[in-house]
């Protein structure tokens, strides 16, 4: 979302902040001048692709520009199309994640479909601590920023919270990765 208009596509913008500063990481808050989230926009095409909603097209005109689909060279976690119950719930916790700024979803959060994203990921969290999160479950939890550490202390949500707000942004994601 731009605070002000440019004339600079998202992909120039991307290519211009490479060329300044080739290897350095955009963290995730990170503005340019003219006022582009840049930094959000890159976390939605990393989240988009693991999520496999961006189109191939996309997927090489980031890499013309030498897009880092992560911050460490690590491959892109790639979600299964047939696992449609975890795309579904990756895709609320990305949701959760760009609306809040993080992915701390509390255990009772639920959003205005009914989906009990807060449970699901509770339980993944805790296989995960314990050692029986598959891989390849673990790493699309990681790139959201979830972790098996100990939440942060502190008041916590009401139990009628629901994520309608999220729900409609979680739609927009792909939507917006194309943009």
């Amino acid at each position: 979302m731009r605070t002000t208009q440019s004339a600079a596509s998202p992909l120039q913008l991307y290519r211009i902040f490479r060329r300044q500063h080739p290897r350095t990481a955009i963290p995730a808050d990170y503005v340019t001048e003219d006022g582009f989230r840049l930094g959000r926009w890159q976390e939605r095409q990393r989240v988009a692709r693991m999520l496999g909603t961006l189109p191939p097209q996309r997927i090489q005109q980031l890499d013309a520009i030498g897009f880092m689909w992560s911050d460490d060279d690590a491959p892109v976690p790639a979600v299964s199309r047939a696992d449609s119950k975890r795309r579904r719930m990756l895709t609320e916790i990305a949701a959760y994640r760009e609306e809040h700024g993080n992915a701390l979803v509390p255990a009772n959060y639920v959003t205005a479909d009914g989906e009990q994203v807060g449970q699901w990921l509770y339980r993944a969290v805790k296989k995960w601590r314990a050692g029986a999160l598959p891989d390849e479950e673990r790493r699309p939890l990681a790139a959201l920023g979830v972790s098996p550490g100990p939440r942060p202390r502190g008041p916590r949500t009401s139990a009628q919270h629901t994520g309608a707000g999220v729900h409609r942004r979680a739609r927009r994601l792909s939507a917006q990765a194309r943009s």
